[in-house]
């Protein structure tokens, strides 16, 4: 995580502010219905935090709420030691880039970028040189003279990108930059804002719905579901250790599988599900009653897969199920099963094309006890979640 570090003033000078931000209760109404509700986060200084979820989910309502452009129904927002709430926009030291990239068509990118700066009565000379500056940092001084249109869409958005960064601000907020990029583009332009981020050393706030995007990026990741959050940490605690069904299964890369405790031994607990499956998994955190319903998860990519021969029964962490599809993803084959509901094997590709199977061929699904993590919530079902089968 990047460290404290001095930032150059609007007047001049050097400035050493905490770009911390922290969400107190914060709620948000339209009308009867809440947008985001109860929000607590705090995102240290410096770092590169992903508002990770489904569209509807409240995430760019916070994110607007950071920025001063909506104004919460209820709580507190502080950025560093300052409560903002009620501070018009330039005065909450941050910027927002938009999706859109909103730059101004009859203008030069040198005018662009430096558009804030002549709102703020920078003299023409400082505005020049602080302008000039930016544009070499993005790569883009020798395009300083044309216009938006002029531009590639990567171009565009390093342009947006540097009218943000012009006005030094401690915090640096996002809505989905990367989502109207190709996808060559946009796991490149993912890159450069990493990199721009740990040369800065300051707070950057993106909002995404695309998994594979947050993890890349982020120091932290906050995954939101109907206007609260779900769980918040790294990365990659976020999708080994998710907490819940619902982050298991919106991460995309996790089964999950419930039952009843049927034992409680050596530090393992053992499940047994409704359709008669047994499940080994190591206990984390506080140990189950017996009897007590309890759900776990196992990564795709430690499924192994064996053609089922005949009726035979299965072993401890074993599965019998029906193939429904496959799906070649290059270094993968996505297999999916089912079995006592959807179950999904990300096979790699030597060992799936040195024994393939297709759809309506019975196999046995199996993984290791240390691969499986037990969750913190019982899953209900995908009932009522549109999001769930679409990651299945």
């Amino acid at each position: 995580m990047a460290a404290t570090r001095p930032t150059s003033g609007s007047a001049g000078g050097t400035r050493h502010e905490s770009g911390e931000i922290r969400l107190v209760d914060v709620s948000k109404r339209f009308g009867n219905t809440y947008a985001v509700r109860n929000i607590n986060l705090t995102i240290p200084h410096g770092s590169y935090c992903c508002l990770l979820g489904p569209s509807g989910c409240g995430k760019t309502t916070i994110l607007r709420m950071i920025a001063g452009h909506e104004t919460p129904t209820s709580g507190e927002i502080y950025i560093g030691d300052q409560m903002v709430v009620g501070k018009p926009p330039v005065e909450r030291g941050t910027a927002m880039m938009f999706q859109s990239y909103a730059l101004f068509p009859h203008l030069t990118i040198a005018d662009n970028v430096g558009f804030y700066l002549k709102m703020r009565g920078v003299p023409k000379e400082e505005r020049r040189k602080r302008v000039d500056e930016m544009l070499r940092r993005v790569q883009l001084y020798p395009l300083r003279d044309r216009m938006p249109a002029q531009l590639s869409g990567g171009q565009q958005q390093r342009v947006a990108l540097a009218r943000s960064l012009i006005t030094n601000p401690k915090v640096l907020l996002l809505d989905e930059p990367l989502s109207a990029l190709d996808e060559f583009l946009r796991l490149r332009m993912r890159g450069e804002l990493r990199s721009l981020q740990h040369e800065l050393g300051i707070t950057f706030v993106h909002v995404t719905h695309t998994q594979p995007e947050a993890i890349a990026l982020a120091d932290m990741v906050v995954v939101m579901d109907t206007g609260r959050i779900d769980q918040a940490d790294t990365a990659n605690v976020i999708f080994n250790a998710p907490k819940t069904p619902y982050v298991a299964r919106f991460m995309g890369g996790q089964n999950v599988l419930t039952g009843r405790v049927e034992a409680l031994s050596n530090g393992l607990v053992k499940l047994k599900s409704a359709g008669g499956a047994i499940f080994e998994a190591p206990v984390n955190g506080t140990e189950p009653a017996e009897g007590a319903p309890m759900s776990v998860a196992v990564r795709r990519d430690r499924v192994k897969l064996a053609k089922r021969r005949g009726n035979g029964t299965t072993g401890v962490n074993q599965i019998a199920g029906v193939v429904t599809a496959t799906e070649y993803q290059g270094s993968y084959v996505k297999v999916s099963i089912e079995a006592e509901g959807p179950f999904v094997a990300n096979v790699s590709d030597r060992d799936y094309f040195a024994d393939p199977v297709d759809s309506g061929d019975p196999i046995v699904a199996s993984w290791e006890t240390a691969d499986v993590h037990t969750l913190t919530k019982v899953d209900t079902g995908t009932a009522g979640d549109p999001y769930a089968e679409a990651a299945n």
